[in-house]
């Protein structure tokens, strides 16, 4: 059994509040959640409106799937709207 963890900044263009953020930051939780079946958490930058960090684990048999997942959800995060990936930190056991 593998485990997989990548926390994840993200900076955010065009925020104008923290309530925004988090609604934003909200409706990406759920979707990556239905879409890839991983545990996720806001983990940092908690009073920033233009930055959130995010924390993401999963568990599988396949190391290689792990990476390929954990690649997908950085490329999905690259592509929304007003959102850019600044750090990507990734570990697999």
């Amino acid at each position: 059994m593998n485990i997989g963890v990548v926390n994840l900044r993200v900076r955010l263009f065009g925020v104008r509040s923290l309530k925004e953020k988090r609604g934003i930051l909200r409706r990406l939780m759920n979707d990556l959640r239905k879409k890839y079946n991983i545990s996720i958490s806001e983990v940092g930058a908690h009073d920033s409106k233009n930055f959130f960090e995010i924390g993401i684990a999963m568990v599988n048999t396949d190391k290689a799937f792990i990476e390929k997942v954990f690649d997908a959800i950085i490329d999905y995060l690259e592509l929304y709207p007003g959102m850019e990936v600044e750090e990507a930190e990734r570990e697999v056991w």
